[in-house]
C-alpha cells in the first residue's frame, strides 16, 4: 500500500515492538475483537492525518507474546521518527510498546523482506503465581535429556503438515528448521526454534509433542513417524498460547547467520534479555 497526501509524501518506518498477547486475539486486526495491529492502526488514526499502513512480519496467535517483533508503517508524514515513536508509547496500551522506530527503505517490508524468526516458549517446572501468563506450568518430571533429543529430530527441512491447522493445507506445509534447542535454567525448561516461517500453532504443537516425550508417553520412532507421515495427533498436544514468544526477525543472511552460529556455539545458552528467570 502506498499512502500519500498533498504536501506530505508517504514514508516508510521500520518499527520493533513488544508486547504481551495476553488480552489479544492476536496480531491480525479484526472487526469484532482486540488485535496488536488493530491497536497500532487505533493510536496511527490520532497521529497521522490520512492513510496508513502498517504491516507486521507475521501472525501471532490469541495469547502469544513478543519480544523483538518487527512491523512496518506508511504514512503521509512531516513528523521526526522519535517524535513518532513517544506518541505510539502514550496512545498504545501499557502492554504494547514501540522500543524503536527508524526510517526505512520504501521497499521494505517486515514479512517479504524477512529472511528467518526466531521462538521461545517457556515451560516452567514449577507452578507460580506472578509468571503464570508468560509460562506452560507442566506439574510433572520431564525428561530434559530426551526432549532435547526430540527436538533435534526437527531439524532441516521437513514437512509439518501434521502440526498445521486444515486452513494451512492450501499452501505448502514445508518449513526449514535451524536450531533447535531445549535448554534448562532453574525451574524453567526452554524451547527455541528458528526457521524461514512457521504454520498457524505449528510451534505450539511442536512444544505439546515435546512434553510428552518428557514424560515417556511418546518416544523418539513416534515423533519420526510423524514427520514421515501425516496424522493428527500432534493436535491433541497443543500447548497453551501463555509460554510462547516471538523472540527474532532476521533482515540480514550474515545476521541471521551470526545469531545461529552464537546460539549453537557450546556452551548452550538463553541470549534474549526478555526472559523471565523463575
Amino acid at each position: 500500500m502506498t499512502t500519500q497526501r498533498k504536501g506530505r509524501p508517504a514514508r516508510r518506518f521500520k518499527l520493533l515492538l513488544e508486547y504481551d498477547g495476553t488480552r489479544y486475539s492476536g496480531w491480525q486486526k479484526q472487526d469484532d475483537a482486540r488485535t496488536i495491529q488493530g491497536s497500532l492502526l487505533a493510536a496511527a488514526a490520532d497521529i497521522f492525518e490520512g492513510p496508513v499502513d502498517i504491516q507486521g512480519n507475521g501472525r501471532t496467535d490469541a495469547g502469544v507474546h513478543a519480544l523483538h517483533y518487527v512491523a512496518h508503517l506508511e504514512a503521509g508524514t512531516v513528523l521526526a521518527p522519535d517524535i513518532i515513536r513517544q506518541r505510539f508509547n502514550n496512545l498504545l496500551p501499557v502492554d504494547i510498546a514501540v522500543i524503536d522506530l527508524e526510517p526505512c527503505h520504501p521497499r521494505f517490508h517486515a514479512r517479504h523482506s524477512c529472511v528467518g524468526r526466531s521462538y521461545l516458549y517457556q515451560i516452567s517446572r514449577r507452578k507460580t503465581a506472578f509468571a503464570r501468563r508468560y509460562v506452560w506450568w507442566v506439574p510433572a518430571q520431564l525428561d530434559v535429556a530426551a526432549m532435547s533429543a526430540a527436538a533435534a529430530l526437527f531439524q532441516g527441512m521437513h514437512d509439518f503438515v501434521s502440526f498445521a491447522e486444515k486452513q494451512e493445507l492450501k499452501k505448502s506445509t514445508k518449513v526449514l528448521i535451524n536450531a533447535p534447542q531445549v535448554l534448562a535454567a532453574d525451574d524453567m525448561i526452554i524451547f527455541r526454534v528458528v526457521g524461514s516461517h512457521f504454520l498457524w500453532k505449528m510451534i505450539r504443537r511442536m512444544t505439546g509433542i515435546l512434553v510428552e516425550i518428557g514424560r515417556h508417553n511418546l518416544g523418539l520412532a513416534e515423533v519420526e513417524a510423524i514427520l514421515r507421515k501425516p496424522t493428527e495427533g500432534p493436535a491433541r498436544f497443543t500447548a497453551p498460547p501463555a509460554g510462547l514468544f516471538f523472540e527474532h526477525a532476521f533482515y540480514d543472511q550474515e545476521e541471521f547467520k551470526t545469531f545461529l552460529a552464537e546460539i549453537t556455539a557450546p556452551p548452550l545458552k538463553v541470549t534474549s534479555s526478555g526472559l523471565l528467570q523463575l
